[in-house]
């Protein structure tokens, strides 16, 4: 097997097995590194991944492993993890990613992309910012929405690489676009994707809502005009997103994966870390830095991770939700 041909995909959860879904069906060849119990539970089971075309779950036979075997090197990864693994991620695939070789960050979060930009490697590294939607209950993941895939350059000239991956992408049936020529225009994309997420992970975490259900309640509806005023404040020397945009793509991306539990809740639900450092966290950093004050995005990242943590009743996180409403 020419390792030119073999795509590692780093994460399977419920958007990296979609992904692989994806992937396997046009028999593209994918080795896959997850955790342990990932590892066990699929090489038990199978991936088991019902696309919103299909009729019934599909199962999937994978390569998968905790740790990688020595006899592979990759010209091609898509990164598919939590944001906050990146870093241990990036240390380890310096062993098994060649010095030229091309990196899809397919995650939500800000600066996501820096561990691997600050390694002494020639990574080719681009962003995917998608609203492709999928939840994992104990039987299999289910996709619920595929949006449109915006890519962008992070650290390389030239648009080769960034092409094969719109190719790798539209070939497996997702709507990938390469916004402009240049980096400013991703930028607009992935801040603003940025300020969606902040808004719809946190509210849905903390109600348990799903996304459609967050849009019909005229409070919260309220709270997310205020959330993405300090967003947008945080943001405007940087970038110009337009108030009334940002809500209407909040609104259009809650109806088109109205019946999801955003990922952040389905995190919460399974017992696992957040990534409201990546999002929220990140905003507040920034603020920070320009001497910016943002109450309600502090309360939001409190209470997530007060929730997260179990460090105080759940009661009481929801009680301090409702002093913001």
């Amino acid at each position: 097997m020419s390792r030119q041909k073999v795509i590692l995909i780093a994460g399977l959860g419920a958007i990296g097995s979609i992904l692989y879904s994806r992937l396997d069906r046009t028999n593209a060849k994918l080795v896959c590194l997850t955790s342990k119990r990932g590892t066990m539970d699929i090489r038990e089971k199978g991936l088991v991944v019902k696309l919103i075309t299909d009729e019934t779950p599909k199962i999937h036979k994978v390569d998968v492993h905790e740790f990688l075997p020595d006899k592979y090197k990759f010209k091609k990864c898509i990164v598919a993890t939590k944001a906050y693994n990146n870093q241990v991620l990036a240390d380890y695939l310096v062993d098994y990613m060649d010095d030229d070789s091309s990196i899809l960050l397919f995650q939500n979060g800000i600066n996501v992309e820096q561990p691997f930009a600050e390694k002494e490697k020639d990574w080719k590294i681009t962003r995917a910012v998608s609203s492709v939607g999928a939840y994992r209950d104990e039987k299999y993941v289910t996709e619920t929405a595929i949006g449109e895939t915006k890519l962008g350059v992070i650290n390389y000239s030239g648009g080769d690489e960034i092409k094969e991956w719109k190719t790798v992408l539209s070939s497996i049936g997702l709507e990938a676009t390469i916004p402009g020529d240049f980096p400013e225009d991703f930028a607009y994309h992935y801040w603003l994707k940025a300020i969606v997420n902040s808004t719809i992970n946190p509210i849905g975490s903390i109600t348990k809502l799903k996304n459609g259900d967050i849009i019909k309640d005229k409070q919260l509806l309220d709270l997310i005009e205020r959330i993405v005023d300090e967003l947008i404040a945080i943001l405007a020397d940087m970038i110009t997103i337009p108030r009334s945009y940002a809500l209407e793509t909040i609104h259009k991306i809650a109806r088109i994966t109205s019946g999801n539990k955003c990922s952040m809740l389905q995190d919460l639900e399974n017992g696992v870390e957040t990534e409201i450092d990546y999002l929220n966290g990140k905003f507040l950093e920034i603020g920070k830095n320009k001497e910016i004050v943002s109450p309600i995005n502090s309360k939001l990242v409190s209470i997530i991770k007060s929730l997260s943590e179990k460090s105080e009743p759940e009661e009481l996180a929801i009680l301090e939700f409702k002093s913001l409403l």
